[in-house]
């Protein structure tokens, strides 16, 4: 076996093309590609052949679909060992340098989008990696995912059953250069895959060349480690004869392998719709090149990432320097906060909700922390009633549904520990390990199976100790024992430990030079629980911002603090203010302010001399947390959180004062939705929170239902919708999104899955009002446009459809309506059924309004996500299929790119 792993990086490595093309041209419309494998091996290993003659270094195994839930689709999943172990022989019998296991996405929604359990995919993915593996091939690909919690997990999977085998993660972005499901951009997946164990990261499908170069080079500047890129040959359109036609040329892809070379990739290939030819023209300008090496590549600090957004932590601000940090450093990054508010002690509702699993107050906590300027959320749910790890990992799905800020997952237990890093799709920062040889053997290991960032603290089996100089030996045994675990010192932050000053009143000086000290000589850096200086002592707010202040002058990189104090944010706002322009703190000041304070707040006498000299002391908290809303802007609240415990009481409550049910529907649960469908237009609200404040906009109007009689909840029915998947398509997530917002807006629908006949449809469609269709391939346009006027003719009603390759010039050229995204839909069909009075018909929708479109394109086609645009691998097909559309033709690999949710942006634009 070729060692792949030592040449990602060094030589720069050509990639194959698209099979999913190739498969169509064969002929082979009406199979799942895969099975190709088995009935027609020679076909298989020539599309490779045809490849590696045309200069690739490395090929993709036809196996991208074969995961068991869409060989199931075909009835194939007991086929499920030879189809996977046939893929890489074939490959191989080709004679590339390199052969890897293609691994694409399952066709399944993870939690909290979907139904599926972290723990059932990673079961999918491990069992197509171990087939995979038993073949020895060089190394996996995981192609064309539009979840990042999805991605993740197939990682982890590939890693836990063969940690020899390099991994390449892949992910597909949309024209706004966001993962479709999840809204992850091209950096943010870097940090996370990175993080997780890939050995390199890559973008592919979706885009075309030009589109592609900018969103790779973000992810080159993101990460250290080898990054690859193969574009689709732009978006597909049918020619007059109906074939598919794809605008990028091989001289395109000429160019763009330059310029991604340039930029510093390490491989290039191509996805749907590049066949030899393109391949040949990439090897022809990069072929035999070195990896060029970047400067400043990666971040400098501490990383740690939510679902959508990147926090470091230290690090220098205006150049790359890595070194200890001293205080004339002109450089040092801003001063983050980690909201301390989501922890139930002494909290009694936070402790009784958590307790019942209804984590609506929690999700109060998130929100209003994280629109403070919180850089990270601490997570504890450790109280008695709680149990916790079924609770945390839970909770902290919750959280990043909604909520953009990285978590800080803050537990002693060790089970509940794992459960909440398993599941969550990011980059946690785990709050803590000590230097207790207990502590070390459950934490270290745990943080590098899941790629997490750790807290250390200062102590260790003898408690916490006097000396600044005893600290740093505690925190050396940390970093020398996580050194040996393959954990690098940058994703440590250490805690120097904050004591209270009323038990000891020299304690806050000696967490401040053990701060400076492992900053000074390890180089690490730190974080401080600030609030525990002042307690049992007057006027803490100013007791805390006086501490922050004298730590920050120490070089204090994170404090745990409530960022929803005025006092604090004020303070922080300053120090920023102060780093930002270079200008060097006074230490000594700002130490001898802090012991002013201290000496005034520790004597016993305090507050009793009738003192009314201005001080800092005489500043108060000044909580910016708001007063209390009304009940109806709770509910509405509610619902843009995606708060689906909470909106439930909160219509009981407005019942209670005399709404009636449809008032609260229409004055306060709409506009709320009908906000963030805005929001989700202009690119300001990513799927995950549309899809969760559905949730949210479901429960409360099935709790406002509750008070309708039979009669009343009939006539509240706003309109009764099929929908369907157009025969030759098994793509369903864009359609299940659509069908998701709908039913959230009072819409009744009638899901008829994929792969449905048009005779299906017109039995179903008698007692309906609209019908819209979805497909996500060139290839089942045909079929489309053939169910359209037969629902039209046949009973006069109003179409709607959507998917990748959809565009509106084409949905009128069949007298179909049409819509840009999810929320586009549900304009669309208020459209039709004249639902509304506003002349426009809303951004994305047009005349009757399409559905959602479906995720980027992928490669080879086959059921569900077994299909794919046709470039990659076999398979290579975008997850989430755009609204309307979610289909997948059986062309492998001409699966044009989709929007998860609806139609990505730019998807509507007519590729004509």
């Amino acid at each position: 076996m070729n060692d792949l792993r030592a040449d990602l990086g060094v030589n720069v490595l050509v990639f194959e093309g698209a099979k999913g093309t190739m498969v169509q041209r064969g002929g082979f419309v009406d199979i799942m590609p895969e099975q190709l494998n088995l009935i027609e091996p020679e076909f298989v290993t020539q599309i490779h052949r045809d490849y590696v003659l045309a200069g690739a270094d490395v090929c993709s195994a036809n196996s991208f679909g074969a995961s068991r839930p869409k060989l199931a689709e075909f009835g194939l999943e007991d086929s499920l060992e030879v189809i996977n172990r046939q893929a890489i022989k074939l490959s191989r019998a080709a004679g590339p340098r390199y052969v890897l296991g293609d691994i694409g996405p399952s066709g399944l929604v993870m939690e909290p989008l979907g139904k599926a359990s972290f723990d059932e995919l990673f079961a999918v993915f491990a069992e197509q990696a171990s087939a995979l593996a038993s073949a020895d091939p060089d190394g996996f690909m995981l192609a064309t995912f539009t979840d990042i919690a999805e991605a993740r997990c197939a990682l982890l999977a590939c890693k836990e059953v063969a940690l020899e085998l390099p991994v390449i993660a892949s992910v597909a972005l949309g024209e706004n250069g966001r993962m479709e499901l999840s809204g992850t951009d091209a950096a943010c997946a870097a940090v996370i895959l990175e993080a997780a164990g890939a050995d390199a990261v890559s973008l592919n499908c979706s885009l075309g060349p030009d589109e592609m170069l900018p969103f790779l080079r973000q992810m080159i500047a993101a990460t250290r480690l080898p990054v690859a890129a193969y574009p689709n040959a732009g978006i597909p359109r049918l020619d007059e004869q109906g074939a598919t036609v794809y605008p990028s040329t091989p001289e395109d892809y000429g160019r763009f392998a330059a310029a991604a070379v340039d930029a510093g990739a390490a491989m290039v290939g191509g996805c749907c719709g590049a066949t030899a030819p393109y391949i040949g023209a990439i090897a022809d300008e990069i072929s035999g090149r070195a990896v060029r090496s970047v400067e400043g590549r990666g971040f400098d600090g501490l990383v740690v990432a939510g679902p959508r957004k990147v926090t470091v932590i230290g690090g220098n601000q205006g150049d790359r320097h890595r070194g200890p940090w001293n205080q004339g450093d002109r450089h040092r990054g801003p001063l983050r906060m980690i909201g301390e508010r989501i922890n139930p002690t002494g909290k009694r509702e936070l402790r009784e909700t958590l307790a019942a699993g209804n984590f609506s107050v929690a999700r109060d906590y998130a929100a209003a922390q994280a629109e403070a300027g919180a850089d990270l959320l601490d997570v504890n749910v450790g109280a008695p009633g709680i149990d916790a790890p079924t609770i945390l990992p839970r909770l902290v799905l919750a959280l990043s549904a909604g909520c953009d800020v990285p978590l800080c997952i803050d537990t002693t237990d060790p089970a509940a520990l794992e459960a909440a890093l398993r599941v969550y799709p990011g980059k946690a920062l785990i709050n803590s390990v000590n230097g207790e040889a207990a502590s070390m053997e459950a934490v270290l290991p745990l943080a590098k199976r899941y790629g997490a960032a750790l807290v250390v603290l200062a102590l260790d089996e003898n408690g916490i100790p006097a000396t600044p100089e005893a600290r740093l030996k505690v925190v050396r045994k940390v970093l020398e024992r996580a050194a040996e675990l393959g954990i690098a010192p940058e994703n440590l932050l250490v805690d120097s430990l904050v004591m209270a000053a009323a038990a000891d009143a020299s304690a806050p000086t000696t967490t401040l030079d053990a701060a400076r000290a492992v900053r000074a000589d390890l180089g690490l850096a730190t974080m401080l629980g600030v609030s525990n200086v002042s307690h049992g002592l007057p006027e803490r707010p100013a007791l805390n911002a006086a501490f922050l202040a004298a730590a920050a002058a120490e070089g204090l990189d994170v404090g745990i603090v409530n960022p929803n104090d005025t006092v604090i944010h004020d303070t922080v706002a300053t120090i920023n203010a102060a780093r930002a322009a270079g200008t060097p703190p006074d230490g000594a000041a700002a130490r001898a302010e802090l012991q002013t304070l201290l000496q005034r707040a520790l004597d016993p006498n305090y507050g009793e001399q009738g003192d009314s000299t201005p001080g800092p002391l005489s500043h108060s908290s000044g909580d910016s947390t708001p007063g209390p809303l009304s009940p109806e802007a709770q509910l509405a609240r509610a619902i843009m959180r995606g708060d689906s415990d909470g909106a439930p009481q909160l219509t009981d409550a407005l019942v209670a004062q005399g709404w009636t049910p449809e008032r609260l529907i229409t004055d306060i649960l709409t506009p709320a939705i009908q906000e963030l469908g805005e929001g989700f237009g202009r690119g300001d609200v990513f799927l995950p929170q549309l899809m969760v404040a559905a949730d949210a906009m479901k429960a409360a109007t099935a709790r406002a239902k509750t008070y309708l009689s039979a009669a009343q909840q009939e006539a509240a029915i706003r309109g009764r919708v099929v929908f369907a998947t157009v025969k030759g398509d098994i793509h369903s997530i864009g359609k299940d999104i659509c069908i998701s917002l709908l039913e959230s807006q009072g819409f009744v629908c009638d899901d008829l899955g994929v792969d449905v006949p048009t005779s299906r449809i017109l039995d179903a469609a008698r007692n309906a009002d609209v019908v819209c269709l979805s497909a996500l391939m060139t290839t089942t346009m045909p079929a489309m446009e053939a169910a359209a006027h037969a629902v039209t003719e046949e009973l006069g009603l109003p179409v709607l459809v959507g998917g990748a390759v959809v565009t509106g010039g084409w949905a009128a050229s069949i007298g179909a309506g049409y819509g840009a995204n999810a929320t586009a839909c549900v304009t669309a069909v208020e459209h039709v059924l004249g639902l509304f009075t506003d002349s426009s018909v809303g951004e994305g929708a047009q005349a009757t309004g399409r559905l959602t479109p479906s995720p980027p394109s992928c490669k080879l086609v086959g059921k569900e996500g077994s299909g794919a645009a046709a470039g990659g691998s076999p398979g290579d097909t975008p997850q989430p299929s755009g609204g309307c559309a979610t289909a997948v033709s059986k062309e492998r690999g001409e699966d044009s790119p989709g929007d998860p949710s609806a139609a990505a942006p730019g998807h509507s634009k007519d590729p004509a």
